[in-house]
This record gives structure tokens, C-alpha cells and sequence, in this order.
């Protein structure tokens, strides 16, 4: 009789503490988020070990970390980037426009940079101000697809398959310039900057011939990740611009007066930039 109360007791013990563990939440870890980006540096390139590298590559980790999110980042072609980003589940890309057009095929976490947008090209080619744009110049200019400013380069007169040449890769455009098979490209003032040194090794000057537009490039998240992810993400983000974290990666590399426009947005709560 004393084993029986004993082996039920037993038994009652066992059903409670396994009630207690099922009754424990299971701390899941969160989904790999898939994140792509493109050949643009100096924000986002590979490497020499092969891995994914760059400014805003490096604040796009920062922020990972202290969200505790698990992602890759992959990096391809823009167009492929951008495509995977949109039909894909818990995806995003970066960096960005962020436009009525692409408004509501994801949801958007940003500024991540702002810039001044200009018409470039060889000093050996233009000597003396700006050209004479149309569609009947002798001037060939590149930008690559799906580009915002394709639509910019086609107002100035520029039609694809006469005067306008658009390539796969962000970074083509540069190097058919580099060897004078176009004479425009379209540059951001960083990346003016960074191929300053290019241009001026092959014998000449990179020179700015106009500006073009004034823009503000985003991370782009699919539209099925909730709403409270992407407030924590801007949150994160807007963080790092106050606490200098952002300052750390971007001087040297980005200009000062962009540095300080995105840490004034984060102080202020520009809503407007957004």
C-alpha cells in the first residue's frame, strides 16, 4: 500500500512539473531577415576576403546587432536586388529612393543618406561649361536600370538606343567613361569623390556639369514585416545618428554637411525628410 501512494505521488509530481515546463514560452530566435544591396561604394562593395563591406553596409550591421536581428547581406545587381526585395517575404534593400512610384511596395526605414545628385563628366571632353543637352547632341550618357534618375537623363533629352546607354551594374557606367565610350554619367558628390582618383590616373579630371536633384535613400523592407519591427528600426536608427555611432562610420567617407543634416533630423524629428 506504502509503494502505491508513493508511485502516485510519484506520478502526480512528474504531470505537475511537466504542466510547469509546457507552461514555460518557448524563446524562439526571429527569422533570418534577407537583406540585398548593390556594387556602390563607398557605401556598399565587397571586400578582398569576398565578404559584404562599406560605410552604410557597416551602420546597417550596427543596427542588426542591437536589434538582435539574425540577417544576411547579399550583394547583386540592382535590379535583381530590388526585385527580390519586393516579392520576397521578410526581405529589404538598401539604399534606396524612396518616391510615389516605389511608395507603397514596401515599408520604409530612412534616411539613410542624403545627397546632392549632378551630371559628370571628362574634362578632356568639356573644356568650357556646361553642354548643350537634347535629343539631338552628340553626347552619350549611361545610367544603370531602374535607376531614379533615368527618368531625369530622358527629360534632358537623352532616349534609349540613340543617346542613352543603360547597363546592368551601378559601377558600369563609371568604367565606360573611364575609357571615353560615353561622355555622362550620373554621380552622387561621394562617389564623385571616390572616383576622383580614377579619372585623375587615367590623365584627366571627373567634372560636375550640372545638378540634377537633391535626394534621400532608405532601407526598404517587404510589406509583410509588421509595423512594430519597422518603428523599432527607425527607433534603432535614428539612435545611432545621436549617439555618434553613425558620426564614427560615415566621417571621412561621407561629406560632413550630410553627416550633420542626418543627426539634426534624428534631434529635430524632421518628419518632413522622411
Amino acid at each position: 500500500m506504502q509503494k502505491f501512494v508513493l508511485s502516485v505521488m510519484h506520478a502526480a509530481i512528474c504531470l505537475f512539473c511537466s504542466s510547469v515546463v509546457l507552461a514555460v514560452p518557448i524563446q524562439r530566435e526571429p527569422p533570418v531577415l534577407r537583406l540585398y544591396t548593390e556594387h556602390s561604394p563607398p557605401g556598399e562593395y565587397l571586400d578582398a576576403s569576398g565578404n559584404v563591406s562599406g560605410a552604410t553596409v557597416q551602420l546597417i550591421k550596427l543596427l542588426l546587432s542591437r536589434l538582435d536581428q539574425p540577417a544576411t547581406i547579399e550583394l547583386l545587381p540592382w535590379a535583381r536586388a530590388f526585385e527580390r526585395a519586393k516579392l520576397q517575404s521578410n526581405s529589404g534593400v538598401f539604399e534606396t529612393v524612396r518616391n510615389a512610384e516605389r511608395e507603397a511596395d514596401f515599408k520604409w526605414v530612412g534616411p539613410l543618406k542624403m545627397h546632392a545628385i549632378g551630371l559628370y563628366g571628362r574634362s578632356d571632353v568639356f573644356k568650357s561649361g556646361n553642354p548643350i543637352l537634347g535629343a539631338s547632341n552628340r553626347y552619350l550618357a549611361c545610367e544603370y536600370r531602374q535607376s531614379v534618375h533615368v527618368n531625369a537623363l530622358k527629360r534632358l533629352g537623352f532616349i534609349e538606343g540613340h543617346n542613352l546607354i543603360l547597363t546592368v551594374n551601378h559601377g558600369d557606367c563609371f568604367t565606360l567613361l573611364l575609357k571615353g565610350r560615353v561622355q555622362l554619367v550620373v554621380l552622387n558628390e561621394a562617389g564623385a569623390a571616390e572616383r576622383q582618383l580614377q579619372m585623375q590616373q587615367a590623365g584627366h579630371q571627373l567634372v560636375k556639369l550640372r545638378p540634377l536633384s537633391q535626394v534621400r535613400l532608405y532601407l526598404a523592407f517587404s510589406l509583410d514585416i509588421d509595423d512594430a519591427t519597422i518603428g523599432r528600426w527607425q527607433q534603432v536608427l535614428e539612435q545611432s545618428y545621436l549617439d555618434g555611432s553613425m558620426r564614427a562610420l560615415y566621417q571621412g567617407v561621407y561629406p560632413e554637411q550630410m553627416i550633420s543634416r542626418l543627426e539634426q533630423f534624428a534631434s529635430e524629428g524632421d518628419t518632413q525628410l522622411q
